[in-house]
């Protein structure tokens, strides 16, 4: 691992080193957005911003390893060579692709609910933006063991989550007036959120999800529908969720779960509403998909593997109303 970079910051009465940071994959949206966090951050500066595009440094892993620090932000599939010769120089490596989501060497990235694993590592798999809201809103009832599987995810998310390269399917008058499901079989989000439910549960627990397009840039939300083994009452329930994550700062237990409200913030507002008719749970979630659900967590698991405070450079408000 590279030494801290010799630039000191000076604030009251103490010292305080100034950490580096790189990025590969610095042009795209989940990139900018990282680059931008890191700006504001206290003890981090950013080294290198690479990219294939012009105007960045160009794609060097040797460079990224001389870094306190280094983020991926590459296409799926090509995170794999970077991440591993980045490791072995010592070097923690925070990857935001899927490349390294199910490998048991790496730790999943979720903070909330595997922090131990973050802190102890220095190879982290951030989660999905899909995946870090749909476990997140359904993890206290996996936990209890109240989940009748399987259990339905519709989620929802702004066209920025489908990437920068310009498709048919994200062009403005494709996407404009209405939301469209994609990938409603197969998607690479339900392997990490089910293999993340049946850690929290001791068992397994299927999953069927179906993600749509909604016509805003950024923003997403899941709604999740699980029936229940056994009865359980409104106030049990908001109980459950309460005592999972009231001390939490980025998570909070919220009766309106709108992403325009998280706008820019590394939170995520998440919801239960029992059907006692049905004895079905309604879960939701609502984050930011490239700060909660990309940049920003991978911040957050940066803070934890640097030793610095979890929430450094980053925001639990967002800019909307």
């Amino acid at each position: 691992m590279a030494t801290p970079a010799t630039e000191i910051s000076r604030t009251g009465t103490g010292v305080s080193q100034s950490l580096s940071a790189g990025i590969a994959g610095a042009s795209g949206y989940a990139g900018r957005e990282l680059a931008r966090l890191i700006a504001g951050h206290p003890r981090l500066s950013l080294r290198t911003a690479q990219a294939r595009s012009d105007g960045f440094d160009a794609l060097a892993p040797d460079e990224l390893a001389r870094c306190d620090v280094a983020f991926l932000c590459l296409p799926h599939g090509a995170s794999e060579a970077f991440g591993e010769a980045i490791a072995r120089a010592g070097t923690p490596v925070v990857d935001l692709g899927s490349d390294f989501r199910l490998d048991p060497d790496w730790a999943y990235g979720l903070t909330e609910l595997f922090r131990q694993d973050v802190r102890h590592s220095r190879r982290i798999a951030n989660p999905g933006c899909y995946a870090t809201a749909a476990i997140l809103a359904l993890a206290p009832l996996a936990e209890a063991g109240l989940l009748d599987a399987p259990v339905a995810i519709d989620g929802k998310s702004g066209v920025s989550g489908a990437g920068r390269e310009p498709t048919e399917r994200t062009h403005v008058s494709e996407i404009e007036g209405g939301v469209q499901p994609y990938t409603p079989t197969g998607h690479r989000h339900i392997a990490e959120i089910e293999r993340s439910l049946a850690r929290l549960a001791g068992e397994d627990v299927p999953v069927t999800f179906t993600p749509h397009l909604a016509p805003h840039s950024r923003g997403l939300e899941v709604t999740c529908y699980a029936r229940l083994r056994r009865p359980l009452s409104q106030a049990d329930a908001e109980a459950f969720f309460h005592a999972r994550y009231d001390a939490e700062p980025f998570v909070s237990v919220e009766q309106r779960v709108h992403p325009g409200r998280l706008h820019g913030a590394n939170s995520c507002h998440v919801g239960v509403w029992i059907d006692e008719r049905t004895q079905t749970a309604i879960c939701a979630a609502a984050i930011d998909n490239l700060v909660k659900g990309a940049a920003g967590q991978a911040l957050q698991n940066a803070n934890l593997v640097l030793g610095l405070d979890e929430g450094a450079g980053l925001t639990t408000e967002g800019l909307g109303v």
